[in-house]
């Protein structure tokens, strides 16, 4: 992520119909928008519930108003180790980005946080757009998760880490409508080149889970 990245169009994706999910099944072109500051502070809420226990109710709660959020993107931290308030510290004070940490939500790999663990950002509970891409009116419109781990040079996500990764995106699918098709990896977001999340992340996995899931009226969260 770069603040002077030239910011072109959205990737155009085909749809996926999902039947049950009632979601959007397009993805309209962004229009370029010039780049702004994000918010002056930060704060971490972590839930260190077992996977299968999350409530995401109150992982999702937010302060204000929710903003219509239309994408979700997926990162990875290309890091072994970290947790939300590293990836802070970095962001604020090594790129120099004023409201610090670019996502919504980190996924804790057991290093400095749990493994499969959520911290949620202030960013997501007074409904603040992203700093995770180079394209910011993404950012405006997308949540940005972030998974700590290397997955471009041998790592993969853990199962903890994949399963609250799964839940997480099925609700906050469901809340906000947004189709399979608007879950998208950074790498598939229009602008200067990346490989994030990596090579070795099992995105077919994901988006099979998340079918079936969608298929099942039993798995609503």
């Amino acid at each position: 992520m770069r603040k002077h990245e030239r910011i072109i169009q959205y990737l155009s994706l085909t749809a996926t119909v999902v039947a049950t999910s009632g979601l959007l099944i397009s993805i309209p072109s962004f229009n370029s928008v010039k780049i702004e500051k994000s918010l002056p502070f930060f704060n971490i809420s972590k839930l260190k519930e077992s996977s299968p226990e999350l409530n995401l109710v109150s992982i999702c709660r937010t302060d204000v108003s929710e903003n219509q959020w239309k994408y979700i993107v997926i990162h990875h931290s290309a890091t072994e180790k970290g947790n939300a308030a590293r990836f802070d510290n970095y962001h604020r004070n090594k790129r120099g980005w004023e409201y610090g940490l670019a996502y919504h939500f980190v996924i804790g790999n057991g290093s400095f946080s749990g493994d499969g663990e959520i911290e949620v950002a202030e960013r997501w509970k007074k409904q603040i757009h992203g700093a995770h891409t180079a394209n910011m009116a993404c950012n405006r419109v997308a949540i940005g998760i972030c998974l700590v781990g290397d997955f471009e040079n041998g790592g993969v996500p853990t199962d903890n880490q994949l399963d609250s990764l799964v839940k997480l995106i099925q609700y906050l699918s469901r809340r906000y409508t947004i189709s399979v098709s608007n879950i998208l990896l950074h790498k598939q977001v229009h602008q200067k080149g990346t490989a994030c999340p990596g090579k070795n992340f099992p995105f077919a996995e994901l988006k099979m889970k998340l079918l079936q899931m969608a298929s099942n009226p039993t798995n609503h969260i």
